[in-house]
Parts: C-alpha cells; sequence; structure tokens
C-alpha cells in the first residue's frame, strides 16, 4: 500500500487485502462459470489513494477504456468503477463470444452487454467480499458502459471532490494468452473510507 491517502493501520491493510483477495477468488470463479474456461486472476494489487491522484495512476490521459460505473447504495454509500483497456477488452470479449456462438458478425450491443456482464461480475465480486468482512448492507445499481478516455470516464462520477479517498484494486484475468487487466474502484460517498475500515478495528 501506498499513495497520498488516509494512513491505514496494519490491521485496515490486512482486511483491504483480505477484500481484494477474496473478491478475485469470487471473480475468477464466476467468470470461470460464465465463459467456461479456466480463468484466473493475478494477484490484485490493493490501494488507497486520493481522488485526484486517480486519474494518472490508471493510466495515461490518452488511454482508451471501458469504464462501467454504478452506484452503491445502503449503508456505506458510494460509486464504483470498473475500468477495462477498450482494446483489451474488446478483443477478450470477441474471442469469448467467437467460441461461444461461432464465427459470426459481433454486434457491438453484443460485445457490450458482455463487457457489461464481465464488469459487473467483478464489481459484485469485490461488492461481495466488503459486505463479508463488514457486515454492512451494499447495493449496486445497474451498471452504465461508456467508452473514452480516463479522463472522460471520470467525468461521469458526480461530486466527487479532489481530496476524496478512492479504494483501488487493480488485477489481470487470464483466459490461455488472453489478458485483461481491470481496476475495480470505489469511492464512499462520505469522501472517506473511515465508516467501511471502522468495522475492521481503529478507524
Amino acid at each position: 500500500m501506498s499513495g497520498g491517502g488516509m494512513q491505514l493501520n496494519d490491521l485496515q491493510k490486512d482486511a483491504l487485502k483480505e477484500v481484494g483477495n477474496i473478491g478475485a477468488g469470487h471473480a475468477a470463479t464466476a467468470l470461470s462459470q460464465l465463459l467456461n474456461t479456466k480463468i484466473n486472476l493475478s494477484e490484485p494489487r490493493i490501494d488507497v489513494i486520493k481522488f485526484r491522484d486517480l486519474a494518472s495512476r490508471v493510466g495515461h490521459e490518452n488511454r482508451t477504456v471501458a469504464a462501467l460505473h454504478m452506484y452503491v447504495r445502503g449503508e456505506a454509500p458510494g460509486q464504483m468503477v470498473v475500468l477495462f483497456d477498450r482494446e483489451q477488452a474488446l478483443d477478450f470479449v470477441s474471442q469469448f463470444l467467437h467460441r461461444v456462438i461461432g464465427d459470426i458478425q459481433i454486434f457491438d450491443s453484443i460485445a457490450d452487454s458482455t463487457l457489461k456482464e464481465l464488469g459487473n461480475i467483478i464489481a459484485g465480486s469485490y461488492l461481495t467480499a466488503i459486505i463479508q468482512l463488514t457486515g454492512s448492507n451494499l447495493l449496486p445499481s445497474v451498471p452504465t458502459l461508456s467508452y473514452g478516455t480516463v479522463q472522460a470516464a471520470f467525468r461521469t462520477l458526480m461530486s466527487i471532490l479532489p481530496d476524496q479517498d478512492v479504494f483501488l484494486i487493480e488485477s489481470s484475468f487470464l483466459d490461455k494468452e488472453k489478458e485483461v487487466a481491470g481496476q475495480f474502484i470505489l469511492i464512499p460517498e462520505t469522501g472517506s473510507l473511515g465508516p467501511l475500515l471502522s468495522v475492521f478495528g481503529v478507524e
């Protein structure tokens, strides 16, 4: 853990690591079932940083991404984003679709809905891990998908201030020789991860 985010004690760092590992495990299992092939996830990298540092952390400004954005309702409301590298993600999705439905023209709408499903699974997996570890009641909204630069992706995030805490999990999932790097981003509405982390010990 590094970055200019909040100072975490060891217990909290371990807890967030645990969220990453459990979430990645859930995601690998669910994606393997969806794609009907063995999906491996690389060990997730976990960090808590400030929102102002997020864009430079997840890629250069002109990196084109597929971004899924959703709201989290419940006891610790906030916003979630799952980011994929656009080319990587579409390549991954089209390869999967060809395996399932053969060599036919794949329409954008099919690729988009598959990508949404992937993002949904990843977001849901990490959210489930947070719920399991904190006992918080959290519910994600239906995701919206957009393509564009990293900067454009973050413009969809409403009313977030530069110094708000961001919980970032970075991981790659691998299907044989194909790899998609994904970032899971959770931004609590309160501007701080304190309420969630208080469950893990010291605030």
